[in-house]
């Protein structure tokens, strides 16, 4: 009797160890298409599966930790991004 609970005990946490893992999802470069698509290089995708259902819902991250749902969302941003004036006169080494 004990062998049976101690099993399903050990099953349990491995499952909800799995869906942890599913949870926090999958931190990547993007890929080619989604770089013809106007991801920058240097942004980072994260894929995350839904809990009950089949679909991985994708997610945008910048350098400075912004989170964007969606590429148009990512290229509205970057066409109002406001850079900082720098002085010229400054001396560089």
């Amino acid at each position: 009797m004990s062998y049976i609970i101690s099993s399903g005990t050990r099953f349990l946490c491995a499952m909800y160890k799995k869906q942890f893992k599913q949870a926090r999802g999958l931190i990547r470069p993007p890929n080619e298409n989604e770089m013809k698509r106007g991801v920058p290089q240097w942004f980072r995708v994260q894929e995350v599966a839904r809990t009950f259902d089949r679909r991985v819902d994708k997610y945008y991250l910048s350098i400075d930790g912004q989170k964007f749902r969606s590429i148009k969302e990512l290229k509205r941003w970057r066409e109002n991004l406001q850079f900082e004036e720098y002085e010229t006169d400054a001396p560089s080494f």
